[in-house]
């Protein structure tokens, strides 16, 4: 890509931000969201640049199922004002610090503090972990059966995403292994070598809305893949991307898991008519008005919403 490529597309991603951010901040009009009676723990984690996109996310996912506890793990760009309209508009927020959930056995950073707090929540309850960057617009019945059933379900990247035993998932990573790989590729090339069970398996997933059931073996489960994969990868299991992958082992593993439809469940580039939830990946963001659209559809739906 040229000087001159790269220029526009920033200046292009820069505009589509700004116009978005002021959508966004109407969030900030809508009426606090109260406690709910679902049986399980919505968590997301929260960096200070995505306190009002948040707010739409977690708003829009409670207008159709609405939880009895919400956590928000702390990035520590998180300062007081923030924690303030958190509060606000989620009164009964449960608000952590990210520093409470670190381990000496997994990285620190690229939000392994939030799958390392889905493992303790997930003693006692139904875990979804849901990212700010989501917008829910119409009813998601697949999840509500999920929890009521006490299955585990995971975002899909195409339509029926497999399930794979993992000797099937280093066959299909393989082919795409060079100089320069994604940390994901090498994590899947490599973690049939490293004394997992044998009816192990994994989804090539997306951990930004993802599903786990209660479990009192999760939280040793994800030490032990870390562990394992530390010992194969050395230093790249620190890189950013590895706690997906031990996010898609974990719920690939968990009871009854299965993808959400595609794309009933996904990416706005493959969105339909029938596209109940979106993810607003990062290199789909801000490429154009459709984040900004959804989500001032989204908020008039907020909105709307019987008091």
């Amino acid at each position: 890509m040229s000087l001159v490529e790269r220029v526009v597309q920033r200046v292009t991603r820069d505009y589509f931000r700004w116009q978005y951010q002021k959508v966004a901040r109407q969030v900030l009009d809508t009426s606090p969201v109260e406690r709910g009676d679902l049986p399980f723990t919505l968590l997301s984690m929260v960096h200070q640049r995505d306190v009002h996109s948040y707010l739409v996310a977690v708003k829009s996912f409670t207008h159709f199922l609405n939880p009895s506890r919400i956590v928000v793990v702390c990035d520590p760009s998180i300062d007081e004002d923030d924690r303030a309209i958190l509060k606000h508009h989620l009164p009964h927020v449960d608000l952590r610090e990210a520093a409470e959930f670190t381990h000496p056995d997994i990285p620190r950073g690229g939000t392994w503090e939030r799958l390392y707090a889905i493992s303790g929540y997930a003693l006692d309850s139904y875990v979804i972990q849901l990212d700010a960057d989501t917008l829910t617009m119409q009813p998601i019945p697949e999840v509500l059966h999920a929890i009521q059933t006490g299955a585990g379900f995971v975002l899909g990247e195409i339509p029926d995403t497999p399930i794979r035993p993992l000797d099937a998932v280093r066959e299909h990573a393989l082919p795409k292994v060079k100089p320069g790989a994604h940390i994901q590729t090498l994590s899947e090339a490599e973690m049939a070598n490293v004394g997992l069970p044998g009816d192990a398996r994994y989804v090539r997933g997306c951990s930004g809305f993802t599903g786990f059931p209660p479990s009192a073996a999760m939280r040793e489960n994800l030490l032990d893949f870390s562990r394992r994969m530390t010992g194969k990868l050395g230093d790249d299991w620190k890189r950013w991307g590895t706690e997906q992958v031990t996010s898609n082992y974990l719920v690939a593993n968990a009871f009854a898991t299965r993808s959400l439809p595609f794309p009933k469940y996904g990416t706005p580039d493959c969105a339909t008519a029938e596209t109940a939830f979106f993810h607003f990946i990062g290199p789909m963001r801000f490429i154009n008005n459709k984040y900004k659209t959804t989500s001032r559809q989204a908020i008039h739906l907020i909105s709307s919403a019987p008091a």
